[in-house]
């Protein structure tokens, strides 16, 4: 008796799960489509997303992005997770099949520094009004990528494809298309 009332749920999810298969590729198009809906609509689908988790669907993504969001380029059958953007500062543009793992940067933002100090805080730096560069800080990342779990990417990095970089690695540089790159600085280790 007390077997069968604790597999209830779990019979009930798996139900959920089956029914809804099918309709699990609405999740990630609509949320690339509408990556910065308001906070009010987030806390509204919620309740959704951890009834989604419940039945099943592990792939709900909620990537956030710190910026415009027509400066972010996700190309088709990509998978950003929990993915946060900052496009403040350049364009980030994404390829084709290319999947982050949990807790990703990719960040263009930079400030410009005078004497050790940021350049505002310094009266006579030479570029005090421009401490924050408004462009030219582009993050390009190619087709077939595997991005591991908290890895950070900063501007200006050019990623080529087919290239695998390993969780919590911190990327600042160009990687070449078919590597397999790490560390912090990421380096090439190796072939993918």
């Amino acid at each position: 008796m007390m077997l069968s009332s604790m597999t209830r749920p779990l019979r009930l999810a798996i139900r959920i799960k089956q029914h809804y298969f099918r309709y699990a590729y609405l999740f990630n198009p609509w949320r690339r489509e509408h990556p910065t809906q308001p906070r009010l609509l987030r806390w509204l689908l919620l309740p959704a997303v951890r009834l989604g988790l419940l039945a099943g669907f592990d792939n709900i993504e909620y990537s956030r992005i710190n910026g415009p969001p027509g400066k972010l380029h996700i190309g088709e059958g990509c998978s950003t997770m929990n993915t946060f953007f900052v496009t403040t500062f350049g364009e980030i543009t994404v390829g084709r099949d290319t999947l982050f793992g949990h807790d990703c940067h990719v960040i263009t933002g930079t400030h410009r520094f005078y004497e050790g100090r940021r350049a505002s805080l310094v009266p006579d730096a030479p570029f005090a009004e421009t401490e924050i560069p408004e462009g030219g800080h582009d993050i390009v990342i190619g087709e077939g990528c595997f991005i591991g779990a908290g890895t950070i990417i900063l501007a200006p990095a050019v990623i080529g494809d087919n290239v695998i970089i390993s969780a919590g690695s911190v990327v600042g540089r160009d990687i070449p298309s078919g590597s397999l790159a790490g560390g912090s600085p990421a380096r090439v280790i190796g072939k993918s």
